[in-house]
């Protein structure tokens, strides 16, 4: 197993599994005729596939790319099994976000989602001829998605932490530092509710103790997510033994006590808050508005007071972060009790509002020798304002071990456990102590506790069954996530003496790479600028902005799809769109009206007033400032 999650099963003691049920994979054998065997080999589970792996010839062979960092071992895979005669294609996130990273390594290549595109395929490779490239235009209804099929991989499901279940895709938020909606949109699209309650019934079914809802923002449409807790709850209270689950949710959360509640009595153990910051402006220039509020750490209580524990995430090395953000950010976490925290550098994803501010201000660039092929090493690509490099990863690693700390660890937890006011409505199999005894003395050897490290896990268990014993599962639950991080930061920082080592030489290589604005993009702005101009003069406050905000526009849009823009898609008209929306935002706009002669004239406007010209030169001049 490449990357186990340690959990504590009652019966069973201390086990270890992979993180989650690989749910695309599951997708796409739903989407593929019965005609194909369909094997799923999950990574996370069975191991990284080697050159000396034994396995079946495959006459065909899909690989799911999560994250840029697998792109070595992507790559690696493709030329393996093509060596084997097999048909390779690549699709997932990290080929939507960069295809250009991908060609020449696979036969074809599935960009966006594939719900249509994937059948469409095996129609074609089954008639000899197939195209090199499959790209997803609009965003299809999730009502299209089929039931996964899990049949592959049933037998493994009690070796996975987690099942998977999607109920959204999309993200309402604008975070600079995120590409989520450039993947899949800022609307949220909605999976039929009686379609997730049966996927949830079988995940119980086929012996998952856990389900997470694979969701950027679990609570985007809060209509919609009280529908689904009001079907999960009395699902979950009918099973014999009720499933924990798991989400994404933002800061609203804590707003809103009729989803406080649904979340805590449907049994969500714990949710990802992507708090990033406790400074008002780092969350500001991070475009994170819905964490900017009187009392962030009010609110965060507010959410544990009902049993959620979160998994708070932060990102230190915003240009508002000095070396004094390391202590601040430290005494904040303590304080708010959050049982289970991830902390990580700034990156800057290439094609986000971030990486296109930073690309314009020559501040993008990677140490020379970077461990890139290590999925696990940390490499930077932002130079930070606040801070030297060196500042920022010494910095980071001292916080991360004084989290990580089992007094610290220990203090949170209880702290958490303390504040609970409002118990989750859910009956768990009650833990005698013959139970947290066990559970004490398994994880004594197998995470090699020092003698104070017991007594402090020790304290915790027996202060929480003198005060909240029917809590001992979630107590127990935490005290393992601790564990999880702590063996990922052993992992992190294996080379982090010599990543620091390069770092305090300097040798970085800056990213100057132009981004050229194609000679096909003029002509298609001519088409579409019309539709801009009207756009934006309808709802910007002050129609004088209209230039400035165009330019914003083409710049973002030219940053984002420049390298391989050819023509005009549906892609990129709800782009641009979204685009003239963030500019209309920003200057205090909102959405109007016109009548059809006034449009017709801004539409006559546009055409003869020659500003799409001057601005095209704009655009040109501002990117190649960005580099040689």
């Amino acid at each position: 197993m490449d990357r186990e999650t340690e959990d504590f099963d009652p019966e069973r003691g201390l086990v270890k599994r992979a993180t989650m049920t690989p749910l695309a994979c599951a997708t796409l054998a739903a989407l593929t005729p019965d005609a194909f065997t369909v094997d799923i080999w999950d990574e996370e589970l069975h191991g990284q596939l080697r050159a000396d792996t034994e396995l079946p010839d495959y006459d065909l062979v899909g690989v799911s790319v999560m994250y840029s960092a697998l792109t070595y071992q992507a790559r690696f895979l493709g030329g393996f099994f093509r060596d084997r005669g097999a048909t390779v294609v690549a699709g997932g996130p990290a080929v939507s976000a960069a295809p250009e990273d991908y060609r020449g390594f696979f036969d074809a290549l599935f960009v966006n989602e594939a719900e249509r595109t994937w059948p469409r395929f095996l129609a074609d490779w089954l008639g000899g001829e197939y195209s090199p490239e499959y790209r997803q235009l609009d965003k299809p209804s999730l009502s299209e998605s089929p039931l996964p099929r899990w049949d592959a991989v049933a037998a493994d499901f009690p070796r996975y932490a987690w099942g998977s279940v999607q109920t959204t895709r999309g993200c309402p938020f604008d975070c600079s530092f995120c590409d989520v909606i450039y993947l899949y949109g800022r609307k949220q699209r909605h999976k039929p509710v009686e379609r997730v309650l049966e996927e949830v019934r079988t995940h119980a079914a086929l012996g998952a103790e856990g389900v997470f809802f694979a969701d950027d923002e679990f609570i985007g449409d809060a209509g919609y997510a009280k529908e689904v807790l009001a079907g999960l709850v009395p699902l979950n209270r009918a099973l014999p033994r009720p499933l924990r689950f798991f989400t994404q949710v933002t800061m609203n959360l804590s707003r809103d006590a009729a989803l406080l509640e649904g979340m805590a009595d449907a049994n969500f153990y714990t949710v990802v808050l992507g708090i990033e910051s406790f400074d008002a402006g780092a969350l500001k220039e991070a475009q994170k508005h819905q964490n900017v509020r009187a009392d962030l750490v009010g609110d965060l209580l507010r959410i544990q007071a009902h049993g959620i524990g979160p998994r708070g995430s932060f990102i230190v090395g915003f240009d508002h972060d000095t070396p004094a953000v390391f202590d601040s950010l430290h005494a904040n976490i303590q304080r708010t009790h959050l049982p289970w925290v991830v902390v990580a550098p700034l990156q800057a994803p290439r094609g986000t509002k971030l990486w296109t501010r930073l690309r314009a201000e020559g501040r993008l660039a990677t140490p020379r020798k970077a461990h890139s092929k290590d999925r696990g090493a940390i490499v930077l690509n932002v130079m930070p304002l606040g801070m030297t490099r060196p500042q920022l990863l010494e910095g980071f690693r001292d916080l991360v071990e004084r989290l990580s700390t089992w007094d610290a660890a220990c203090e949170r937890i209880r702290g958490f456990i303390a504040g609970i006011q409002r118990p989750p409505q859910v009956r768990e199999p009650e833990w005698p102590e013959a139970v947290t005894d066990r559970f004490l003395r398994e994880a004594s050897a197998a995470w090699a506790l020092t003698p104070g490290e017991r007594q402090a896990l020790g304290d915790t268990l027996t202060e929480v069954r003198r005060t909240a014993p029917a809590m001992l599962p979630r107590a127990v639950f935490f005290l393992a996530r601790n564990q999880n991080e702590r063996r990922r930061h052993e992992r992190l920082f294996t080379d982090f003496d010599a990543v620091l080592a390069a770092e305090r030489q300097g040798d970085l290589v800056p990213d100057t790479q132009p981004v050229y604005v194609p000679a096909t993009f003029a002509t298609a702005m001519r088409d579409v600028f019309p539709d801009l101009f009207v756009r934006l003069s309808r709802d910007l406050p002050d129609r004088r902005d209209v230039p400035e905000a165009s330019r914003d526009v083409l710049v973002d849009f030219v940053a984002r799809w420049g390298e391989g823009f050819q023509t005009l898609q549906p892609q990129h008209h709800e782009f641009l769109r979204e685009l003239c929306d963030r500019a209309v935002e920003a200057r205090g706009g909102r959405a109007g009206t016109l009548e059809d002669a006034e449009e017709q004239a801004l539409r006559t406007q546009a055409r003869r007033t020659g500003l799409l010209e001057a601005l095209l030169k704009d655009v040109r001049d501002e990117l190649a400032s960005w580099g040689p």
